[in-house]
């Protein structure tokens, strides 16, 4: 019997505790809830307490313009007139000189212009000498063999070259024919007959591998 009364003393003791922890465990959550409560009923109220806070300054402000605008600006001190000058003495309007024309100015050319150089001197270029040629012998005879004839004088320079380069001895007589110009003729030999200037005129054209003529001197 006294361990049957001693288990129900411990289940009592034990109902007891478990009271005890539900009853802290509300305790907490009133707390917690009367906490929160407080927290949301302060943050509802601070922005009506600086409403108020800025409606009152703002009143302050207000109160303070009309005095501002009240209070009298000391007017500046107000400096005494100068002396009047005396009157100067009457003198005659000066005369104005007369308006003096200017003259009409020419400008100047542009830099830019383009300069146009003096002309060149021309240079004198020395003429090239002339060829010398053979001249005709005193006696020249009846008749002669002609080896050619030329305007150009070098060019007959150069004829009488290559005849004298073959053993003969050739000269040079310069003919003036009016409207056809000056020709320069290339002749061999002197003979008093005909039939003596044929015999030579074929062994020139032998040497000279060209064509002669037999001419009359005169």
């Amino acid at each position: 019997m006294r361990d049957v009364e001693r288990l129900r003393e411990r289940r009592q003791f034990s109902l007891d505790d478990r009271q005890v922890v539900a009853l802290a465990i509300c305790a907490l959550l009133l707390l917690s809830g009367v906490f929160s409560l407080g927290v949301l009923i302060g943050k509802k109220t601070a922005p009506s307490a600086e409403l108020a806070a800025a409606g009152l300054a703002a009143l302050d402000a207000q109160a303070r313009r009309p005095e501002a605008r009240t209070a009298p600006h000391p007017e500046p001190a107000k400096a005494p007139p100068p002396p009047a000058a005396p009157n100067p003495p009457s003198q005659p309007p000066a005369e104005r000189p007369a308006p003096v024309r200017a003259a009409s100015v020419i400008p100047p050319p542009p830099r830019s212009a383009t300069v146009i150089p003096p002309p060149s001197r021309p240079v004198q270029v020395a003429a090239p000498a002339l060829p010398a040629l053979a001249p005709p012998p005193r006696d020249l005879g009846e008749f002669t063999v002609q080896v050619g004839a030329s305007q150009d004088r070098g060019e007959a320079a150069r004829l009488e070259s290559r005849v004298r380069s073959s053993g003969l001895r050739p000269y040079v007589v310069e003919a003036k024919l009016g409207r056809k110009g000056t020709w320069y003729r290339i002749r061999v030999g002197a003979f008093r007959d005909r039939e003596s200037a044929m015999r030579f005129r074929k062994d020139v054209e032998r040497e000279l591998r060209t064509v002669a003529v037999v001419m009359p001197t005169r």
